[in-house]
């Protein structure tokens, strides 16, 4: 597959043979070679957007029509995130390009599973609408998890063979998305067997999903067909799955970081062609700051991978994954997409080059384009939680102990217990213990269903914080104290059509509005950034050590540990319910 499609060849053997000038030359780099691990002086010459010949030191070159004198830095391939989610960043595709590009990434392959549970084909095909306004290459996986586990949550969408089927056929939709229902799938589970073979009958790629398994339930996995994993949790995990064929995705994201445990776990194979890198979900904040697939290449040689291997992971290894026979190296024939560093350690670039054409300079953009329209759509509908009584939890007539979240500080995953809580006119109460709070998943998409919980160690929780941003059918999450708190940021976020919002004594503190399906803003990065940041800010002066999206997981019934969603409490390691209350006798 070629990702720049196919040249007018005539042209560029004309150009090498110099007879008709090259677009672009070049000059003064040191080269990396990311195919035979090489570092030598070089030019390289460039036409239609295809690299045409690559020159050793003193050889002389065609007639360009521009020259670029590289001033000795470094020359790599542009770089290639093979997993994300764009709308994690909490911009469109057109505003994430935007911010991605200066820091050197040159292609992505996005799963848009966010938006699709939100809106189905409708969010997909936005998604990549808003992409193809921009230079940088936006590749699409179809989401096959829509929800991620039907019958324990319910989402905007429900996606069959069919939907897939139909995603496929669109242009820049290169396979399927991470295949997230993992003990399902390892259980020959119908519906995503057939979700899965749509795919291999098409001969797409189907991407993984399978933190902590192992062993046949892995082998299992894998011979349902998924050919990656960018869940790797620890060094042998890592080890395993590589060693059953499973290309590693090595990330470090907003959400997670067990980058340092799955490098150790493939640092002592010798052949680690199928390793690449990937940011899953980063925050426009981390963005700004940091980077993007540069701040992953910047890490893994932090904890000790080779600097050279590091580029070639971000790079080459991520075009083999997919099949981009066209991308990931500086050699005749592969697309003009090319990074200037200054070093080999995720640096920001001097220069960025997508199709032979300068696209940023000095850590700014040099290419723009016309926005797409700003229009918001597809607001969350809560007019069914009207007063502050729909947001309290009736005790059973029975008595008995009640389910309480724990949630963990030291990782995703939250354990549970139950709990004798005082009760008082029907009521769960939990004033009388401040390390409580309610936590409360509400169905987004026009169905009067929520699930309403007290939550342990979340933080000093005062008043109500709210938000549509809630992996992977983003209901509304709130997390509160007061009832009424919580009642007035649902009311403020049906206002603003989606976001997060931060209440307390009657008050609105701080507010992020997210007008595009309630994920995503149409503000740039750096706006973005700046309106989060001040929302996280707030939430810290009054909660504590308490990050932004903190509740985004803990809603997601295809993780291990104890969930929340709009139908109940959920045993992710048993992917059952879990009853609220138990009842003596």
């Amino acid at each position: 597959m070629r990702a720049a499609g196919e040249p007018d060849r005539r042209k560029l053997i004309a150009a090498v043979l110099g007879e008709r000038p090259a677009d672009l030359s070049i000059e003064n780099v040191r080269l990396v070679n990311v195919i035979t691990g090489e570092i030598y002086p070089a030019s390289v010459d460039i036409a239609e957007g295809i690299i045409i010949l690559v020159r050793t030191e003193g050889e002389p070159g065609p007639e360009a029509k521009e020259r670029f004198d590289g001033g000795g830095n470094y020359l790599i391939p542009g770089y290639i995130d093979t997993h994300v989610h764009v709308e994690s960043t909490m911009m469109t595709p057109e505003n994430f390009a935007r911010a991605v590009i200066p820091w050197g990434t040159t292609t992505v392959v996005a799963d848009p599973h966010e938006i699709a549970n939100v809106m189905g084909v409708a969010g997909v095909q936005f998604m990549l609408e808003s992409g193809r306004r921009s230079p940088l290459r936006h590749f699409v996986l179809a989401p096959p998890c829509v929800p991620s586990v039907p019958g324990l949550e319910e989402s905007g969408a429900v996606f069959t063979e069919k939907e897939i089927g139909r995603l496929l056929d669109e242009p820049g939709v290169i396979g399927i998305g991470e295949l997230m229902n993992y003990l399902k799938i390892s259980q020959g589970d119908e519906r995503m067997s057939r979700i899965i073979a749509e795919g291999i009958s098409r001969g797409k790629f189907l991407q993984g999903h399978a933190p902590r398994l192992q062993g046949r339930r892995l082998a299992a996995y894998r011979l349902a067909g998924p050919q990656s994993d960018h869940e790797c949790r620890s060094s042998g995990e890592a080890a395993e799955k590589a060693r059953l064929g499973l290309h590693i995705n090595l990330k470090t994201s907003s959400l997670s970081n067990h980058l340092p445990e799955a490098l150790m776990g493939i640092q002592g194979q010798r052949w680690r062609d199928n390793v690449s890198l990937c940011t899953d979900d980063v925050h426009a904040g981390v963005i700004c700051r940091e980077g993007h697939l540069n701040r992953v290449v910047a890490k893994a040689v932090g904890y000790g991978a080779d600097p050279l291997e590091a580029v070639r992971f971000a790079t080459y290894n991520g075009a083999r994954e997919y099949g981009f026979e066209d991308l990931g190296a500086i050699a005749p024939g592969f697309a003009a997409d090319l990074q200037l560093v200054e070093g080999l350690n995720g640096c920001r670039p001097l220069a960025v080059w997508i199709g032979g054409k300068l696209a940023a300079r000095e850590g700014e953009m040099v290419m723009d384009w016309e926005s797409g329209p700003a229009e918001p759509f597809c607001p969350p509908k809560l007019a069914y939680i009207r007063s502050e009584e729909d947001l309290e939890l009736a005790a059973p007539a029975e008595g008995g102990e009640t389910l309480v979240i724990q949630s963990r500080a030291d990782g995703p995953f939250n354990r549970a217990a139950y709990e004798r809580l005082p009760v008082r006119g029907g009521k769960v109460v939990i004033e009388e213990d401040p390390d409580l709070a309610w936590i409360c998943v509400c169905n987004r998409y026009g169905k009067e269903q929520k699930t309403i919980a007290p939550i342990r160690g979340f933080g000093s929780v005062s008043g109500a914080f709210g938000a549509t941003v809630a992996h992977d059918s983003h209901n509304l999450v709130l997390i509160y104290r007061d009832p009424a708190d919580a009642l007035l940021a649902v009311k403020k976020i049906q206002e603003m059509g989606g976001g997060m919002a931060l209440a307390e004594h009657g008050r609105i503190c701080a507010s992020l509005p997210l007008p595009a399906g309630g994920l995503m803003s149409f503000c740039r990065c750096e706006e973005v950034a700046a309106q989060a940041e001040r929302l996280e800010q707030a939430l810290k002066e009054k909660w504590g050590n308490v990050w932004l999206l903190k509740h985004a997981t803990a809603a997601l019934p295809v993780l291990p540990g104890v969930l929340i969603t709009d139908l109940g409490i959920v045993d992710g390691d048993r992917q059952e319910f879990l009853p609220q209350f138990r009842i003596p006798g």
